[in-house]
């Protein structure tokens, strides 16, 4: 019988074989992908993707690097593993740039930055800060806190997690709309509270836990995996609008970071172990639906990118909420595949444990 981890890996050589990493943007998706891939290897105890990661970063070193936006700080998680694993400057350098980034980047709200920094994306959208940037950019400053002995570096990332959740969390349902505007000071939209979004929280806190502990980014993981739990559809996924339920699609990436997020958790005591049983399932649903095509693996059902468009979301021409309920999906796209990677991760100590009665 195939092993949780070794169908993943055959679903990682699939996206590797088909995609070149020098042709992989400095970007968020690649980053999380090359990064999942680095703690693959170091799950697996192989130097597997290593080639693939390393090429991804020199190319991008040869290239020159830009750091505006938490999009764009994301890639530095994989230079500061590939700096941990080789020890070379160019990798520290290019890590000290998003440090710079996160330290000196002008602040929006209280210590957050505009999620769009001072990209060109900024000159074309409202000054707001993202749920997304929770996973681009709050899980490095708390690696990067803890790999660097940054005390700045640690103060700023202790901030994150509570103020990213006094903007974005909703007070009742306790789940996080996807962004706040400052324009508008309220979030946008508002009572719409998305698949994705909420599993980079999970994920993002439950890691970010690992490097650095703190109560109250543990009170908001557990206030909104308790949420998520009730909304966990029969099938074990989860919707990609939350609240929307029968009314949209199940998505693949946002069921693999909750599971991720909720398994690491357990396994680490940040959670209850009830929340086992549902991210395990999560997981081997996700497995059970992957597409074999000869010797190659997909994973299915991955939306792709999502963003709080300035449209009202709820105009009826376009249907309730268009700007996700219509986001088409696709396979094998990187951050899902990351996700997936996670999930495999954290529950491979469980499947060690269960194995060996």
């Amino acid at each position: 019988m195939m092993r949780t981890l070794d169908k993943i890996v055959k679903v990682a050589d699939t996206y590797v074989l088909e995609n070149d990493p020098r042709h992989a943007k400095w970007s968020w998706g690649e980053a999380l992908l090359m990064y999942s891939l680095s703690m693959l290897d170091d799950a697996l105890g192989q130097e597997r993707y290593f080639e693939y990661y390393k090429t991804y970063a020199d190319y991008h070193y040869r290239e020159g690097i830009v750091i505006d936006q938490a999009d764009t700080c994301a890639p530095v998680l994989i230079t500061n593993e590939l700096y941990k694993k080789t020890g070379e400057k160019r990798y520290a350098d290019m890590t000290q740039k998003g440090i710079h980034y996160l330290k000196y980047e002008p602040r929006l709200l209280k210590d957050l930055i505009n999620h769009n920094g001072h990209s060109r994306d900024s000159k074309d959208y409202p000054k707001s800060i993202w749920v997304d940037s929770v996973m681009m950019s709050g899980v490095f400053s708390g690696i990067a806190s803890h790999d660097y002995k940054d005390n700045a570096l640690k103060a700023f990332a202790l901030t994150q997690p509570k103020q990213y959740a006094w903007y974005l969390q909703d007070q009742e349902s306790k789940l996080f709309h996807h962004s706040y505007w400052k324009i508008l000071k309220r979030p946008y939209p508002r009572h719409l509270f998305w698949g994705r979004g909420n599993g980079w929280v999970v994920a993002a806190y439950s890691i970010f836990l690992n490097y650095l502990e703190d109560a109250d980014t543990m009170r908001i993981l557990n206030e909104v995996s308790e949420a998520l739990l009730e909304l966990q559809r029969v099938d074990y996924y989860f919707d990609t609008v939350l609240n929307k339920p029968g009314d949209n699609y199940r998505e693949s990436s946002a069921t693999a970071l909750i599971a991720a997020g909720w398994l690491n958790g357990v396994y680490k005591g940040y959670l209850d172990e009830k929340f086992f049983e549902p991210a395990k399932h999560a997981l081997h649903a996700i497995l059970n639906n992957v597409q074999i095509e000869k010797d190659r693996y997909y994973m299915t059902e991955i939306s792709g990118w999502t963003i709080p468009m300035f449209f009202m979301p709820y105009r009826l021409k376009f249907g309730p909420y268009p700007g996700y309920k219509y986001v088409k999906k696709g396979r094998n796209i990187n951050y899902g595949v990351a996700s997936l990677i996670l999930a495999g991760i954290f529950y491979e100590p469980f499947e060690r444990v269960e194995e060996h009665g």
